[in-house]
């Protein structure tokens, strides 16, 4: 059964879709079993094992999403709030065409699940990955030197969007798992950002935003905007329907001539009697064969009128 189709109502919690990579489980007790062996040298050591336990499990934190349905949706790539929404141009490095982009910028904290999702259906366009320096550890600005750094862009037809993120130097905390070329759906798992840090996605020109600053965003859930373009195709149509049925204006002398055409071909009261006419007046004749002979001539006027 599809996950949009499932029911939650026989699960004690509904709430509880989270939990922790295998990684984290062996990394957090690895971490605390140390700070036990340092508290046996000395008490006060215990808590730096203790926090480094902590540390891990936060990054190593996950959650099930379940995609909004939809096909002009672009979504949230990760957890975070918005920042600012802006108009900027993208970085040369996610190569997107055009003008009038807008960029939301995303700051994502320390205590967020590390999932990154894919914002539309479509293609991983291409991917450009950039090391960071074990010195940058926190992500407090976006633009800090030494920061690790992943472009990605992803496509769909016309229709094509870039997401830029940024994290410390400092450990494995940001991985893309997808490949250039790979095909994925809206809000599929295509990587990780640990312990925080921040995620600017740009949006094309025309597409309806969904969010303001400060609201807080669900990856893989919240609606950042939509793509335009449907009503604009729902108005084409119907303009090109009115125009092929619609009749087009005529001038009043057109109209006349139209009419007087028509009147040509119909049978009227004028063709009749210029068949009465046609007859010798000074003969004189039963009432009963004048009105069989009218009959006659109207009825070749209208097999002509057929012919």
């Amino acid at each position: 059964m599809a996950e949009t189709d499932a029911d939650f109502g026989h699960k004690t919690f509904p709430w509880l879709r989270s939990g922790f990579d295998l990684e984290g489980y062996v990394g957090a007790l690895a971490a605390w079993l140390v700070g036990i062996l340092l508290g046996l040298l000395w008490s006060p050591l215990f808590w730096i094992g203790f926090v480094a336990a902590i540390v891990i499990l936060l990054a190593t934190r996950t959650a099930e999403r379940t995609p909004p349905l939809g096909d002009d949706l672009i979504i949230a790539p990760c957890d975070g709030m918005v920042v600012s929404i802006a108009g900027a141009a993208p970085p040369s490095e996610l190569r997107l065409e055009g003008g009038g982009w807008t960029r939301v910028r995303v700051s994502v904290g320390p205590t967020k699940s590390n999932g990154i999702y894919a914002p539309i259906d479509g293609a991983v366009d291409h991917i450009i990955r950039e090391t960071g320096d074990p010195a940058a550890f926190a992500a407090m600005k976006v633009d800090r030197p030494g920061l690790a750094v992943a472009y990605v862009a992803l496509e769909s037809g016309q229709r094509a969007v870039g997401f830029r993120l940024a994290t410390g130097g400092l450990g494995p905390r940001l991985e893309i798992s997808s490949e250039p070329g790979d095909a994925v759906r809206l809000g599929r798992n295509i990587g990780t950002l640990r312990l925080g840090g921040w995620c600017d996605v740009y949006v094309p020109e025309g597409a309806r935003m969904a969010v303001a600053p400060g609201q807080t965003l669900i990856g893989a859930e919240t609606v950042l905007a939509h793509f335009d373009g449907g009503m604009g195709e729902i108005f084409e149509s119907d303009v090109s329907e009115q125009s092929v049925t619609a009749p087009l204006p005529i001038s009043e002398d057109e109209a006349d001539a139209e009419i007087e055409d028509a009147s040509e071909d119909a049978l009227t009261l004028e063709k009749i009697a210029g068949a009465v006419s046609a007859a010798d007046p000074d003969e004189e004749e039963d009432v009963t064969e004048m009105f069989e002979r009218l009959r006659k001539e109207a009825r070749k006027a209208y097999d002509g009128d057929d012919e």
